[in-house]
């Protein structure tokens, strides 16, 4: 046990009990993405059904909203385009394949989902994704358009302000045309197929079944720039995968001068395709949506948000509930993808990836759980994910995502937690909620932010293991440890712990499993303005684990049985308040080190 001053120690007592009161505020914004807008210093989530919300600090969010647009006669944006009407005229009408300027098809994507009939829009505007494109000098959203059979298209709109007016420019991919006995109008001659791959006497035959298993839903974008500053679009929904395709940062639309083989044609296994593009993770209808790609430190990481988005509680239904955000990495945009294990992102057979069965493909980053802080087992959060990620200007890195709860039906909000990197530069999140914690993502790596003397105690464990069943609402709960000052576990689980000196890393061993992670200090939600040491972990097998601190290690604590034998030290309690001499027994700080008066 390393000494520290009595200042020092001083300091550390007041920061862990006495700190300001925070404030949450919630929204619900199902699916959020989110993006910073640097001009008003907001970041800003937008979600499916129109949902948008704006926030400072990622703790108190209001809603906001945005609007369609079209250009007038004049060349000029202008406001007021109804839902119905926003995305039936493409403003863009020309583009450059093999350099030379050629005539780019209108897309009538609002009347391409609705095909089938029936159909209302309003609730079919799914998970946009909004960037800044610096070459364009533009906001750019780009938004799904869902049709009831595989009939969805992903669009995009420009802006020259975050919130709008957006107008439509053109298609980015297309999906659900020649299916067998699908509308006449779902003819790929109505897409931008033939400009990609070239004039078609006759669909392609690998395109007219098993949409759904071998193809993607073209839902569920996520746009980004790689470190080069070559312009990415992942994309695609439970099934057939998630893929990405190379873009054009000139106009936004897909760059048709990239070509894509086909690999494996009209069978299953397809990783490649030249109307599609790259499979990156998924396929044979497994589930998997909401991708999201971000780099942070050395790599690329890809999240895939696996099992059904309920909130569960349905034992007769397998796709109801389950909602958990896996993780994988690369070092490059396009991968190949693999988690902590080795396993690759893309599947080579179907594998059931969530409930009680759940294969343990991807890192589990952390599931359903209750009981935890001053949290309740009917408060607790589950069916967590489709989430974003961003590696922010504040030098720290946010996890967002919506979540539903342990006994509040569908209702869904948004949360957010700070996000670090383990000794082996795997994403590991916080225990708790964000609430304005100080310690920056680069920080971890070169100092200590939790002195050595505070570690050892007890602590609440929470194991966020795979299989939970959903259908029963199963959630992981935490079991009680301690962490004594000679390196060892004891408790419901066994084992030893170890800083990783002049760091913020902890590595622990549990039974025979090595976790390696993070130990910081953070406030416990909700709504509480207590600090407490904490810790986020993650083994190769891809299971995380969270511990909080609760109380003192009675085996690392000096009795005192005589006032006699204390002498002239420098006396504090625990509140960091100098004291004369102690009049009752208790835990007290003399000269840096605790001891307890019997």
């Amino acid at each position: 046990m390393t000494k520290t001053s009595v200042v020092l120690f001083t300091v550390l007592l007041l920061n862990s009990f006495i700190v300001s009161a925070y404030q949450l505020d919630r929204v619900s914004v199902h699916d959020p993405s989110v993006v910073w807008e640097p001009a008003s210093r907001y970041y800003y989530i937008f979600g499916s059904h129109h949902a948008v919300a704006k926030t400072k600090d990622l703790m108190s969010w209001t809603s906001a909203s945005w609007s369609w647009g079209r250009m007038n006669d004049n060349g000029r944006i202008v406001g007021g385009v109804s839902n119905e009407n926003a995305f039936r005229n493409c403003a863009t009408k020309t583009v450059i394949k093999d350099g030379v300027e050629v005539e780019f098809p209108n897309f009538d994507a609002h009347d391409w989902s609705a095909a089938y009939g029936d159909y209302s829009i309003g609730g079919n505007m799914w998970a946009p994704d909004v960037i800044y494109n610096d070459t364009m000098e533009k906001w750019c959203m780009y938004m799904s358009i869902n049709g009831p059979q595989w009939n969805s298209s992903i669009v995009l709109l420009t802006a020259d302000r975050i919130t709008g007016p957006y107008v439509y420019q053109g298609p980015v991919i297309v999906s659900g045309f020649n299916v067998s006995g699908c509308p006449a109008s779902l003819d790929y001659k109505n897409t931008d197929m033939e400009l990609a791959i070239g004039t078609q006497e006759s669909i392609p035959s690998r395109y007219t079944t098993y949409w759904g298993r071998r193809w993607p839903h073209c839902i569920d974008p996520c746009v980004f720039f790689d470190e080069n500053g070559k312009l990415w679009m992942s994309y695609g929904s439970w099934s057939g995968g998630i893929w990405i395709l190379e873009l054009n940062e000139e106009n936004g639309l897909r760059d048709y001068d990239v070509q894509y083989p086909s690999t494996r044609g009209n069978t299953d296994g397809v990783t490649s395709d030249p109307y599609f593009g790259k499979k990156i993770a998924g396929g044979f209808y497994s589930s998997g949506e909401g991708s999201y790609i971000e780099h942070i430190g050395d790599y690329y990481f890809l999240f895939v948000s696996n099992g059904g988005l309920a909130a569960g509680g349905n034992p007769d239904d397998y796709n109801n509930g389950g909602y958990q955000m896996r993780v994988f990495r690369s070092n490059n945009p396009n991968g190949p993808y693999v988690d902590a294990s080795g396993k690759k992102a893309v599947l080579s057979d179907y594998e059931l990836n969530f409930g009680p069965n759940s294969s343990t493909r991807g890192v589990n980053i952390f599931g359903a759980y209750g009981y935890w802080g001053n949290m309740l087992k009917n408060d607790g959060e589950r069916s967590q994910g489709h989430n974003s990620i961003i590696a922010a200007p504040d030098g720290r890195t946010y996890l967002v995502y919506h979540s539903r709860f342990q006994n509040s039906g569908e209702a869904h909000q948004v949360r957010v937690h700070q996000v670090y990197q383990n000794e082996d530069g795997w994403l590991i999140a916080a225990p708790f909620e964000y609430t304005g914690e100080k310690v920056k993502s680069d920080e971890i790596a070169s100092s200590q932010h939790v002195a050595t003397d505070r570690i050892s105690g007890i602590y609440q464990l929470l194991i966020h293991r795979y299989g939970l069943d959903h259908r029963e609402k199963e959630l992981a709960t935490p079991v009680d440890i301690t962490l004594h000052a000679d390196g060892t576990i004891s408790g419901a689980k066994t084992g030893k712990w170890q800083l990783v000196e002049g760091t913020s890393y902890v590595n622990l061993t549990l039974g025979n499993i090595l976790y390696k992670g993070v130990i910081v200090e953070q406030k416990m939600e909700p709504n509480q303005t207590k600090i407490v040491v904490a810790f986020t972990a993650l083994a190769k097998s891809g299971v995380t684990i969270w511990g909080y601190r609760t109380g003192e290690d009675p085996t690392a604590l000096n009795q005192v049985k005589e006032e006699s034998s204390i002498g002239n030290e420098l006396w504090y309690n625990l509140q960091g308040n100098r004291i004369n001499m102690p009049k009752r027994k208790g835990i007290y700080i003399v000269n840096g080190r605790k001891v307890l008066v019997k």
